[in-house]
């Protein structure tokens, strides 16, 4: 009769979390439905790409939010998507639907999507010393079929180590 009633216990908490979930996604699904534009954002993160090339010893080049990469000035749009808004959003809309204190929540955010702006920044970075030292054909494969799917597994990584510290996982 015990694990009966865990068990109800259990589907009722996942079923709260997916609630939660699905109403923090709301704005996530609005920026995108509205075309929402990050414009003075992409443009720095378009520049700060370019400075780190350049340091790097690379041609770079950039006009609004995009880069014009080697000699034949080849085009990379730094669309809104770039600059890593989702996995940071999608990361504050996991972190808040779990259970736990906001305080909590909000000391793990403040560090965790920091970090995972910096591996956007090395994400674009890698995708485009690929195009520029392999050849532009690559960058596409590269950008869709790898790191989407690593930026993925990145993030629910942290995730994971914010249930890990709640306890919220790993309970026996």
């Amino acid at each position: 009769m015990g694990r009966k009633l865990q068990e109800k216990k259990t589907i009722k908490e996942v079923f709260i979390f997916l609630i939660k979930f699905n109403l923090l996604l709301i704005p996530f699904y609005a920026t995108i439905y509205f075309d929402v534009s990050f414009y003075p954002l992409q443009i720095a993160f378009a520049n700060s790409m370019a400075s780190i090339l350049k340091s790097m010893g690379y041609q770079v080049s950039t006009e609004e939010f995009f880069l014009f990469l080697g000699e034949n000035q080849y085009p990379i749009d730094i669309s809104r998507d770039c600059i890593g808004w989702k996995s940071a959003y999608s990361l504050f809309a996991l972190v808040f639907a779990t259970p736990g204190l906001i305080k909590d929540k909000l000391k793990f955010l403040v560090i965790w999507i920091p970090v995972l702006f910096v591996v956007n920044v090395f994400r674009v970075l890698i995708i485009m010393l690929i195009g520029l030292n392999f050849g532009y054909q690559y960058l596409e494969v590269i950008h869709t079929f790898l790191w989407q799917e690593i930026m993925i597994i990145v993030l629910l990584l942290v995730w994971y180590v914010w249930l890990r510290k709640g306890n919220l996982i790993g309970k026996k």
